[in-house]
């Protein structure tokens, strides 16, 4: 008996219906909130990525992420483990090159163009990225449970709850928490076992509040938050220029001077002085601060768009920096002990601060009372660094010579990423010394110069 053939349809591998262009090695997931104040953050797209492929965060990271950026040290961290990478995660959701990177590759992995609005790498020549983000994760657990009950039942992670300038939640009043409800402890940013609205220790739902509700919560911290959320909801693109315009404005309409607006804002005066010619830029709370006092917008103070019609709303001192070591010993028995360490030639590896610190005093009060004693140890320290410096360089000329031995035993050409490779330190030939020292030798072996541009 004749089995029955079935005739199926042929198909053509140029069938134009397919776009093989279009194809990503990552689902294309779209990005939650963008235009408004609650968008994603770049660090809880990544988690919520690995959900969407039913894989653990950190296998995105061993499998995709890290080969495709190939960088050494990402590399190493997926071989021998280790927190080193995931305990500066968050710096991808600022203005930082890491952030650039990430979101470019993501861009491209999942066939999105938009993931740098994840980011705040728009406000990256306003906005400098110290003291900008938080090291842990912070969340509302009613903004979650929120999410989770939604129609989407989409939960994410929102950009703004990564600013360490912004410590409530606006539409339920209540104070954001940074430790899990169950166990206690912290989350950071990305985590090998990160899942968007669960705690990465002992997957705890984070939706479950584990402080009561408040109605009390700080009159500054709400204008803080609220000017925060206007900030990520414009799509202006501020620069140094707005800001130093509107510094002049305030300093005109104060009818003041340098020295009066920076005692005004409670600012040290060489402080504001470099904001004010541009030198430097303003972190994000000293920015806040400012708006709350003059009452200005705070995209309009970005931008330079100055009202006149302002009016103080919030009297905020800038927080000083707290001295915590006082110095309890009588002078006479710290000069003595001073001045012993500095006689002893083998502390010559100890800076000012160490030698304060092993007397147990204040630094300031070594400068002020004994200043030959620290002219003289600073001087010890500088020789320290420069001979540090030499058998530094001593040692890598002899990996060098020893690498490129090793190329030419194999017959190969000595490029400077096989022999980067070999020397396991990336980027190494971008310091000049260590450059020219390969130039030097290859010259000396007759060796093409097509990697430094002749």
């Amino acid at each position: 008996m004749m089995k029955a053939v079935h005739h199926f349809k042929t198909w053509h591998d140029t069938d134009t219906s397919l776009d093989w262009k279009r194809t990503t090695r990552l689902f294309q997931l779209s990005p939650q909130g963008l235009g408004t104040s609650m968008v994603e953050s770049l660090a809880g797209y990544i988690a919520r990525l690995a959900n969407e492929h039913c894989i653990k965060t950190g296998r995105l990271f061993i499998d995709v992420l890290t080969p495709y950026l190939n960088k050494f040290y990402l590399n190493e961290i997926s071989k021998r483990g280790g927190n080193g990478f995931y305990d500066s995660s968050h710096m991808i959701n600022g203005n930082s090159v890491a952030a650039e990177q990430f979101s470019t590759m993501l861009n491209d992995l999942t066939g999105n163009t938009n993931l740098q609005q994840l980011t705040l790498l728009r406000f990256a020549k306003a906005i400098p990225q110290r003291g900008l983000l938080r090291n842990v994760r912070a969340w509302c657990p009613e903004c979650y449970e929120e999410m989770k009950q939604s129609i989407s039942a989409i939960v994410y992670e929102p950009l703004i709850w990564s600013l360490r300038a912004v410590s409530v939640c606006r539409k339920h009043h209540r104070f954001l928490t940074d430790l899990c409800p169950s166990c206690t402890r912290t989350n950071l940013l990305i985590d090998r076992r990160s899942s968007s609205g669960f705690c990465s220790h002992c997957n705890a739902w984070l939706g479950r509040a584990n402080t009561e509700k408040t109605d009390r919560c700080d009159y500054e911290q709400y204008s803080k938050a609220k000017m925060v959320e206007r900030l990520l909801e414009s799509m202006q693109i501020p620069n140094k220029d707005g800001i130093v315009v509107s510094l002049n404005r305030i300093v005109a309409q104060e009818n003041s001077n340098i020295t009066g607006a920076a005692r005004k804002l409670s600012v040290p005066k060489t402080t504001f002085w470099t904001w004010y010619k541009g030198r430097n830029l303003p972190q994000l709370e000293d920015v806040l601060r400012i708006c709350n006092k003059y009452g200005i917008d705070i995209v309009d103070f970005y931008l330079g768009h100055f009202n006149d019609d302002y009016s103080p709303v919030i009297f905020a001192k800038r927080k000083k920096k707290i001295n915590i070591k006082l110095t309890t010993r009588p002078l006479i028995e710290v000069r003595s002990i001073a001045k012993n360490l500095v006689m002893n030639s083998a502390n010559g590896y100890m800076h000012v601060q160490a030698m304060a610190d092993e007397i147990g005093c204040n630094k300031k009060t070594l400068y002020n009372h004994f200043p030959a004693l620290c002219k003289a140890q600073a001087m010890k320290w500088k020789q320290y660094l420069k001979k540090r410096k030499r058998n530094r360089l001593e040692n890598i000329r002899r990996e060098v010579d020893t690498a490129l031995m090793w190329s030419s035993e194999r017959g190969e050409h000595p490029t400077v990423p096989k022999l980067e490779q070999y020397m396991k330190k990336p980027a190494i030939f971008r310091e000049a010394e260590v450059k020219n020292h390969l130039k030097k030798r290859l010259l000396e072996a007759n060796y093409e110069r097509n990697n430094f541009g002749g």
